[in-house]
């Protein structure tokens, strides 16, 4: 006997529950992303209990938002532009070492940048002089506007802001950078990065399962954004109106639908935890 449509979304909410060992290991506030997202799309429960979030683990201290950790935070995602997570990491490691065992504040880094001798060990830890000149924006930054950003990153609902802020004052830092330090450093949910390359490919996958969605958001566009993504033969490439209009679904957990695409656009499980664990620790 056929089932009704009625009866499958309430076999596939039922099993859309999270395990109680996931509830016990992630945060309060990222369960409750989960479930809500589970509520609209309960098919996601699978990628979702896969592994563990790092990001979100449940924390014996409560998160707290310094300087030092945002501006530890910016620096390294200066430091690993355009180069493999592995050598990034090298770099970083060398850079601790010159401070003695830990990453520079950037009232460290800005004395060492007043002498040419202490820059040259900068640089010889493998940053380019194009990514010197970035830190020493990134350092001035902070020294000059400290107290503004100290408030500014401990408010919420202000993500925009914040990007707008980070891409106008800082060299090297665009708009991508800014929307992944919200997620890794300041922790805010509701954010989406449709230029992203995983998103859009975890997106595309999303829509080849789900063709209706696919067809309800293309009924109800206004204006067609052109992606920035080049043609693939593995995948194919969707407008960054529809990717947006999709995110737009998970709002306001938005940043938790955007990792479960990039373990959409992954095919291992162990590739999925590795990327993950070096995206949050950069």
């Amino acid at each position: 006997m056929k089932r009704t449509r009625e009866e499958v979304e309430k076999e596939d909410k039922e099993r859309a529950q999270l395990p109680d060992e996931f509830v016990a290991a992630h945060s309060d506030e990222f369960i409750k992303a989960c479930d809500f997202i589970l509520s609209k799309e309960p098919s996601f429960i699978d990628i979702i209990t896969a592994t563990n979030f790092e990001l979100f683990l449940r924390e014996a201290a409560p998160f707290e938002i310094t300087l030092k950790s945002a501006f530890t935070k910016l620096s390294c995602a200066i430091i690993a532009q355009q180069i493999s997570g592995k050598a990034g990491n090298s770099i970083k490691g060398r850079v601790i070492d010159l401070f003695d065992g830990t990453f520079p504040t950037y009232q460290q880094l800005k004395e060492a940048f007043k002498n040419d001798k202490r820059k040259q060990e900068v640089r010889g830890c493998g940053v380019s002089a194009r990514k010197v000149t970035y830190l020493e924006s990134l350092v001035n930054y902070f020294v000059e506007k400290e107290d503004e950003i100290d408030k500014m990153f401990k408010e919420t609902g202000n993500d925009q802001e914040v990007i707008d802020h980070l891409v106008e004052n800082i060299k090297g830092v665009g708009v991508w950078s800014a929307k992944m330090f919200l997620i890794t450093g300041l922790k805010r949910y509701d954010v989406f990065a449709s230029e992203d390359l995983g998103a859009a490919r975890g997106c595309s996958r999303y829509f080849s399962e789900n063709p209706e969605l696919l067809k309800e958001l293309t009924a109800k566009r206004t204006e067609v954004i052109k992606s920035k993504h080049k043609k693939n033969s593995n995948w194919k490439v969707y407008d960054d109106d529809l990717v947006i209009s999709c995110g737009d679904r998970f709002a306001p957990y938005r940043t938790v639908f955007m990792f479960i695409l990039w373990r959409l656009s992954a095919t291992n499980v162990e590739v999925i935890a590795n990327n993950e664990r070096q995206f949050v620790r950069d």
